[in-house]
């Protein structure tokens, strides 16, 4: 069934669905991690207490760590899903501005005309 298909159109499918199984796996230990490092922190945090340490300040400083690790984990999942769900695989050259690429493409072709003379 696979050899029915042109090998280029394959690969290009072969790769799409990769990325949106990469994403998918880097999904999975996002959930996984952050609902382990709650479960720490709900355990940390009331040993914390339990054995005096009152410094509201450390205390503070810990929630909010514990906290900025699924934000911007998650914000980094986010590109992560918007770069695996896109039609065109990312690429350097997908960041260029249009006006750089086609100054390249014009290069390229003059030099390669110049060879042909």
């Amino acid at each position: 069934m696979m050899e029915a298909y042109p090998s280029e159109k394959f690969a290009k499918a072969k790769k799409r669905v990769d990325r949106i199984k990469d994403f998918y796996g880097h999904l999975s230990v996002y959930i996984i991690a952050n609902v382990l490092l709650f479960v720490f922190k709900g355990y940390a945090f009331n040993y914390m207490v339990l054995q005096g340490i009152g410094n509201q300040d450390f205390l503070d400083w810990f929630t909010l760590n514990i906290i900025l690790t699924p934000v911007l984990w998650g914000l980094g999942l986010i590109i992560h899903g918007l770069l695996a769900f896109r039609s065109a695989p990312f690429s350097i050259k997908n960041l260029k501005p249009k006006f750089i690429r086609d100054w390249e493409e014009r290069q390229i072709q003059k030099y390669m005309d110049a060879e042909d003379e």
